[in-house]
């Protein structure tokens, strides 16, 4: 059984957007705010708030390279490469997506959407739950898949075990926080079945600093800080 407790109690916290927006975005809320598990420790809230940090600098370094030549961000070109399987979110009812390069684009512009609900008050604040694996089960950051394309809260459980591990990357924890911030914005994929799929590939892009797969070096040493 996982450790936790009936009624959890919570913290709030608040980060800052980018002033002014990046190119292409809407006018943002000066901050977002989330409700943390009181049962992570102080150490372990302050790494929270980095990884969050990094994930809104990458979102935002998204728009800013989009605005230039070749009109094409580092992650829209690798996750073209890659991504070639539910590239569409599952609230959406129009043309499937058929590129990496849109699907990276939608997800970017999902996020700036959940941003913006998040900060306006127009979702309940997220929550950051404190969840420990069973025995033998695996979890780093994940969250529920969002069938709908508005009002979804940036809610994530996280296991407090991966903040004290200091041989787990900011980086890698960072694309485990965009992976289960893009299943809030309602991308999915088979259960522990990630290459290939857009939830998997972008954020791998990301943990490898946007740079070619290595032969060498298998998905699964990026894949097990999913979900």
């Amino acid at each position: 059984m996982c450790i936790q407790h009936e009624k959890p109690t919570y913290r709030r916290i608040e980060l800052r957007l980018p002033t002014p927006p990046p190119p292409g975005v809407p006018p943002l809320p000066p901050v977002i705010y989330f409700d943390v598990d009181t049962r992570f420790t102080t150490s372990q809230t302050n790494r929270i708030r980095l990884v969050i940090l990094i994930v809104i600098s990458t979102w935002q370094q998204h728009f800013i390279e989009k605005e230039a030549s070749p009109y094409l961000s580092q992650l829209a070109m690798c996750t073209q490469k890659y991504a070639i399987r539910n590239l569409t979110p599952l609230w959406s009812r129009g043309p499937a997506i058929t590129s990496g390069t849109e699907a990276a684009n939608l997800a970017m512009n999902t996020l700036t959407q959940r941003f913006i609900e998040n900060g306006t008050g127009k979702v309940d604040v997220a929550t950051i739950d404190y969840r420990i694996p069973a025995p033998g089960e695996r979890s780093t950051i994940r969250a529920k898949t969002a069938k709908r394309q508005f009002k979804v809260p940036l809610s994530v459980t996280i296991n407090p075990q991966v903040l004290d591990d200091q041989t787990i990357a900011n980086l890698d924890l960072a694309g485990s926080l965009l992976h289960a911030w893009y299943h809030r914005c309602g991308f999915y994929h088979p259960e522990d079945i990630y290459t290939t799929y857009f939830i998997g590939e972008a954020p791998m892009c990301v943990m490898r600093g946007y740079q070619d797969k290595n032969p060498n070096v298998p998905d699964t040493l990026l894949t097990q800080f999913f979900d």
